[in-house]
């Protein structure tokens, strides 16, 4: 199962650990890893790359793990974040046995 774990301080989404397979079918062929990898993908290159956000990311090939973290501040950042977080919790009413939204 992928876990999406949404970060936020003093009320202000600031970062997201997206973790796990999904295990919906063989690799190469499980669209809901896609489209996960997609999203995340998306979102920590635009927030890092098109925003110049002060960012961090910390990626584990070998858990299939993602953290990243952006200054609570940076208002277009946390939209996207936002945004991601959504998507994320829409897909995962789709595939419940694939994919966790939490957030704190």
């Amino acid at each position: 199962m992928i876990t999406a774990d949404f970060v936020s301080e003093s009320g202000r989404l600031c970062g997201f650990r997206i973790s796990g397979h999904s295990g919906y079918a063989e690799s190469g062929g499980d669209i809901v890893c896609a489209a996960v990898s997609a999203m995340v993908r998306l979102t920590v290159n635009t927030i890092s790359g098109r925003f110049r956000a002060g960012s961090e990311a910390k990626v584990n090939e070998e858990t299939a793990e993602i953290a990243f973290s952006f200054d609570p501040g940076d208002e277009r950042a946390e939209l996207l974040a936002k945004g991601l977080k959504d998507e994320l919790t829409a897909l995962a009413r789709e595939y419940p046995k694939n994919i966790r939204v939490t957030a704190h």
